[in-house]
Parts: structure tokens; sequence; C-alpha cells
């Protein structure tokens, strides 16, 4: 930029030492008339370009950063409002067992609920906090289990039982 405004001193300058000998020659079409005729038109270019250039750096200098900031906070609000959009659209666990569990007859929420409340728990003692029969309770452990919403671990004479893994990841993704 500062040799930008030294060269466009220089053909300033330059320029003006034309004029002063054109006002002096008073120029008539001859040859030395046209010789500084083209001379005063190539200054006139040059000091053109050189103002443009300049001019372009004064702003790449001064503005051209302040630019670049708005941009890069124009980018962040854009990523903010992309992790707010995408954190309201994931339901957290607890919402997530609650809506399983409405799909549910009402033994199988029973269970799932107590399951869920004391994982491991034994089938013997599931049947007594339930005060099904061992019958009814199998059919409703069967059909939760054909459902993939729980899994029996063999314990001696007895099945612990466990809400599967995998139930409470699933969120529903953003679309980009």
């Amino acid at each position: 930029m500062i040799l930008g405004l030294f060269l466009f001193a220089i053909l300033l300058g330059y320029n003006y030492k034309l004029n002063k000998e054109s006002q002096l020659n008073h120029c008539n079409p001859n040859a030395q008339c046209m010789k500084l005729s083209s001379l005063l038109s190539l200054t006139n270019m040059f000091i053109g370009i050189i103002f443009s250039l300049a001019s372009l750096g004064f702003y790449l200098i001064f503005f051209n950063k302040g630019e670049e900031a708005i941009l890069k906070n124009l980018e962040e609000n854009k990523n903010s409002l992309a992790k707010l959009e995408q954190s309201k659209r994931q339901i957290n666990k607890e919402e997530r067992f609650e809506i399983m569990v409405k799909a549910l007859s009402q033994d199988e929420q029973k269970l799932i609920r107590i399951i869920k409340d004391q994982e491991g728990i034994t089938q013997a003692t599931l049947r007594l906090k339930t005060d099904y029969s061992k019958t009814k309770l199998s059919f409703v452990l069967a059909d939760l289990e054909k459902k993939g919403l729980i899994k029996k671990e063999l314990s001696g004479k007895t099945n612990k039982l466990y809400i599967k893994e995998g139930i409470f990841s699933l969120t529903k993704q953003s679309q980009a």
C-alpha cells in the first residue's frame, strides 16, 4: 500500500509536469504535442490503476478483518443454533421409557417398571411384588422378551431380569 501511494505521488507529479509543458507549448496538432498527449493519457491510466491498488490495500488492511470477524461470529451462531435444535429433538432417557411403556399392556407396563427400578430382580421376587401366578408371569415375561425389551439370565433355579441395553439409546437424529 505504501509503495502504491509512493508511485501514485510520482505519477501525479509527472502528470503535472506534462500538463505544464503542454500549456507552455500551446499545443497544436504537431508531433511534439501528440507525444505529450499520449504520455498524458498513459500517465492518467497508470494513476487510475495505482489509485485502485492503493484503495484495495487500504480496504484489506482496515476493513477486511472486521468482515472476517463478522463472518466467524455468524458461523459460530449458526453452529450454536444447530446444536440447540438438535438438543431439542433429543428426548431424555426417562421420556423415551415413558413413551415406550405406553405401547404395552397394563401387565407388561407393571412388570417393565419394576424391572427398570430394580435391575437384576429375580423372577421369584417379581412374582411376589406383582402377585401374579407363575404361569401369568411367565407369559407376560415371554411377551416382553419377544418384543426385545428384557433379557433373562439363568441364576440358579430362577431367572434374573434386566432391561435390554440399547432400548434407551434410540434418539431422533437431526437431518442436516
